[in-house]
């Protein structure tokens, strides 16, 4: 992380700035804040509702931020700048942190506990602790003094993460109900349409069985009709008709079967129903015919 963080220092004249001085703490804390504040906006504009920068500072300085065991670990007696470590912890709120699981919950993302894990990122609870390295130096009027962190980049980063997901969970929850309305309404929309087909297929069954019922009563009669001509016929005259008779029965049973085969299951019966009224109308003429002339 290059970001820089310059203040004016009163009467430091030219010497060196201590890495511990309170000052060069102060810079070193506003370097992080505005490397977050950076990453934050760069992220943000991944979402289609954006967080506002006001919202993303308001979070930042929501962030309790503390330097400790700082240490000079470089200094250079031809130069005034000196190099710094500490022991950084950053503390988010415990909400900023839940709201930023709910958001990732949505989206499918690992939650903040095992993002930092897989980071490896040190974070106890809702405490991050990072050993950073800084650099201190003063202008060479003395004036100004510079505080540049040499490293920081991924936690600037996954702090920057942490505040737009929480920033967006108002978003993710509008967009939920909107998700959980559309569902509900496609439910209701599936059951009607259950409803609309079993009413359309009972109606069609009533159709269906109101058209059986008209075509049996049809086959009956021409049954009926049959039975009567059969037995105004002399017994000589049926005895001599009776194995042919028989015969055509089977064969009418057996093309009638043949022919509801073909049909839609619902109106198989139907089919055959109407095949056997075809053919006894045939038949009777044929038999008519015969004991007319016998």
């Amino acid at each position: 992380m290059t970001a820089v963080g310059c203040n004016q220092i009163s009467n430091i004249g030219s010497k060196k700035i201590e890495c511990g001085d309170p000052d060069a703490v102060t810079l070193l804390k506003e370097v992080l804040q505005k490397s977050i504040d950076s990453n934050a906006k760069s992220y943000g504009e991944a979402f289609e509702t954006r967080t506002s920068g006001s919202n993303i500072r308001a979070s930042i300085n929501e962030l309790t931020t503390d330097i400790s065991q700082i240490r000079t670990t470089k200094e250079d007696p031809q130069s005034t700048k000196n190099f710094c470590m500490g022991t950084l912890k950053v503390t988010i709120p415990v909400n900023m942190i839940e709201n930023a699981n709910f958001t990732r919950e949505y989206y499918g993302e690992l939650d903040v506990e095992e993002d930092a894990y897989q980071q490896d990122i040190d974070l106890d609870a809702n405490a991050l602790t990072y050993a950073a390295e800084y650099s201190v130096q003063p202008t060479d009027d003395g004036e100004v003094v510079f505080v540049e962190m040499q490293n920081g980049s991924d936690l600037s980063n996954f702090i920057a993460n942490i505040v737009v997901d929480a920033n967006q969970k108002s978003n993710v929850q509008k967009q939920k109900a909107v998700e959980n309305k559309s569902i509900a309404q496609a439910a209701v929309d599936a059951e009607k349409a259950e409803e609309f087909a079993a009413t359309e297929a009972k109606n069609a069954l009533a159709s269906v069985a109101a058209e059986q019922a008209a075509v049996k009563a049809e086959m009956d009669y021409k049954r009926s009709e049959f039975n009567v001509l059969w037995k105004s016929a002399s017994t000589s005259a049926q005895q001599s008709l009776t194995d042919n008779q028989a015969q055509w029965v089977n064969y009418r049973d057996e093309t009638c079967v043949d022919e509801a085969r073909n049909a839609e299951s619902v109106r198989q019966e139907i089919v055959r129903m109407e095949c056997i009224t075809r053919m006894l109308g045939e038949r009777y003429y044929e038999v008519k015919s015969y004991f007319d002339s016998y």
